[in-house]
């Protein structure tokens, strides 16, 4: 394991070695005075000496060293064993000098209190490493957090019986841990498992810049046991699970297109259609007296399904559609059935490791439906390519990926089945969260919608260029991903020792960076609690400079680093532009959607929704708004 060098006296005798102090006696053979002289002065004990090769060295320090070893086998025998060892190799090192280069390094590996930039540095001034003296910070045991229970660790808080928190509410219970514990709590899961959660905007900036060609990221312990028992449709647990050298093949592999700008604007004119049948749905769920629409997640739901097929799968399915056939209604039960199974199996005991239980088994089977069902609408996509058709823009992607020839069948084909699942219930969500937001504003509202009115001609569709020059929206869109983002933490395995908020976290330990409730810090954020779009326009915020955003970096929904979200331009765009439809139409008022229609404006989307829609009624709107719409 290697630690960053935070400073490196190299004609002195200290040295800062990452998160520990050590004071070094550093000298050639031509120095022996010196050393002794200086080593004298150190107050290291033996537990902290590494190697003496001047045999005066180690007899004058035997015994502290005794002492040392007697306290410590008394108060942790781990430390004590290895003290044991380390006395022995010390005396042995001590009167061999023939490989004396050789103990002392063996003796610094075994007492693991230094790196390998130490021992490079040693041989390459053939200097002695004679005393080590460490200045520990407090460690991963005092890190404060909930109780922990043998076993169950500390889900047991989440219980539905005599737990203190609601696991539906997750977001709640850490918002009342970090205030509770402080800003850096740690829990265990099954088995007594640590896990760091951390809400500190400077933790947060040091685990996102840290230098990581393959950053780690906790793997789905069930979807990759599931994988690794079919190895006849998967190769291994698929992008989301891999690490390292195979995560960044299928990265670089899969993803080339799905994050190429030019790729996803030219699904706009497809985006578009699905926003007109999105308002068409709508229309037929208001009541007819009062033109309000009471409950719409489902119909979100619905539109995260097709907008996910549209890009994965490269076409329509028919999510939106008032009858869905057997297959579409199949694709749904499928998902749905996977997150619950992900679920139940991140928060119940973890059986499935060692039989086949009744999670298990739920999520086989949504896995294999899933797996079925994209290679039934794969064939059409693999027909162009054997007709060497040109790909529709909304074939884009999934035809690249399966026109690469580094991938083999099972690779393209888990792929895809990767972007569909994970993407279903994401963007539905998503947009049900962002509406509730912009119904709680009606100021913010106001402003959409003016700036939608100067922005589109009368007869011109959402483009690319509207949505480039579209700040308004583009400052709601980021800050409802500021209070309300669908991903609230982000996983990540250090990689190396590093220190969180006073605490030494050792390296492979996994860390939930709470970007969410930083989001929500107002040491943070101004005004962190209130939709203030205008704290993403610059111009807004050179007018009020309190406005200004310190930590830009603590608003990511989509990850960081290599491991962002692929499908991030995607979804960024599908909600400017289903944001940007529904402002059009319908006045937003929490808990229900009043229709409304400008006489202004956009009118030819109002043609295409005329078709769908019919004739139109009259309703009442608030101040500001247009007091009634006609089809």
């Amino acid at each position: 394991m290697r630690l960053p060098l935070a400073e490196e006296g190299r004609n002195n005798n200290t040295r800062t070695l990452g998160t520990h102090t050590y004071s070094l006696c550093l000298g050639s053979s031509a120095g022996a005075v010196d050393r002794k002289r200086a080593c004298a002065d150190s107050q290291s004990t033996f537990g902290s000496t590494l190697v003496s090769q001047d045999a005066t060295t180690p007899k004058n320090n035997l015994a502290p060293a005794v002492l040392e070893l007697v306290f410590s086998f008394f108060q942790e025998k781990r430390r004590a064993m290895r003290l044991i060892v380390a006395f022995v190799s010390t005396l042995l090192a001590a009167f061999w000098e023939p490989v004396k280069y050789t103990w002392r390094h063996l003796l610094i590996w075994l007492q693991k209190m230094i790196t390998a930039a130490d021992i490079k540095f040693a041989l390459k001034h053939k200097q002695t490493l004679f005393a080590l003296q460490r200045v520990a910070l407090p460690g991963l045991k005092d890190i404060p957090g909930p109780v922990a229970l043998p076993i169950f660790g500390t889900r047991w808080i989440y219980n539905k019986y005599f737990g203190r928190y609601t696991i539906t509410k997750i977001h709640e219970a850490y918002q009342s841990m970090f205030k509770e514990y402080g800003q850096v709590i740690k829990e265990e899961a099954f088995f007594n498992y640590p896990v760091i959660s951390t809400c500190s905007a400077q933790d947060i900036e040091k685990l996102i810049k840290f230098p990581s060609k393959f950053p780690l990221r906790p793997p789905n312990g069930i979807v990759s046991k599931y994988r690794q028992n079919t190895p006849g449709r998967y190769n291994d647990g698929g992008l989301t699970n891999e690490q390292g050298k195979a995560w960044h093949r299928l990265r670089e592999s899969t993803t080339h297109d799905m994050v190429n700008t030019r790729v996803i604007q030219n699904l706009i004119a497809d985006v578009n259609d699905m926003a007109i049948d999105y308002i068409a749905g709508i229309n037929k769920l208001r009541d007819p007296d009062t033109g309000r629409v009471q409950d719409i997640i489902e119909l979100n739901r619905k539109l995260g399904f097709e907008s996910t097929c549209l890009l994965g799968l490269g076409c329509r399915v028919g999510f939106l559609e008032d009858e869905l056939n057997p297959r579409v209604k199949r694709l749904s039960q499928a998902t749905n059935c996977l997150f619950e199974a992900l679920n139940e199996a991140n928060y119940n005991l973890p059986l499935w490791r060692y039989f086949p239980n009744s999670t298990y088994k739920k999520l086989a089977k949504a896995e294999e439906d899933l797996y079925e069902l994209a290679c039934e609408y794969l064939e059409p996509a693999l027909q162009r390519i054997e007709e060497s058709y040109e790909p529709e823009a909304a074939q884009t992607v999934l035809i690249g990926i399966l026109k690469r020839s580094d991938l083999d069948d099972k690779d393209k084909k888990s792929s895809i089945v990767d972007f569909v699942s994970s993407g279903m219930n994401t963007i539905g969500n998503t947009l049900s969260l962002l509406l509730y937001l912009i119904a709680k504003n009606p100021d913010a509202q106001t402003k959409l919608y003016e700036e939608i009115n100067n922005l589109l001609e009368p007869d011109e569709p959402i483009s690319a260029k509207y949505l480039n020059s579209a700040r308004y929206l583009k400052a709601c869109v980021q800050e409802y991903f500021r209070i309300l983002p669908t991903a609230p933490q982000i996983a990540r395995i250090v990689e190396s020792e590093m220190v969180l908020s006073g605490y030494q976290v050792p390296e492979w330990s996994v860390v939930l960076c709470h970007t969410s409730a930083a989001c929500k810090n107002e040491n943070y954020f101004h005004q962190a609690d209130k939709f203030i779009p205008e704290r993403w326009i610059a111009s807004e915020v050179e007018a009020n400079p309190d406005l200004k955003v310190q930590y830009p970096f603590l608003v990511s929904p989509f990850g960081f680093q290599r491991r962002i979200c692929p499908g991030k331009k995607f979804t960024e765009q599908m909600l400017h532009i289903f944001l940007a439809t529904v402002s059009t139409f319908l006045v937003i008022i929490w808990p229900t959607l009043v229709n409304v229609l400008s006489n202004s404006g956009c009118s030819s989307i109002r043609s295409a929704v005329r078709e769908r829609f019919g004739a139109g009624v009259q309703v009442p709107v608030g101040p500001g708004w247009p007091t009634h719409y006609r089809f």
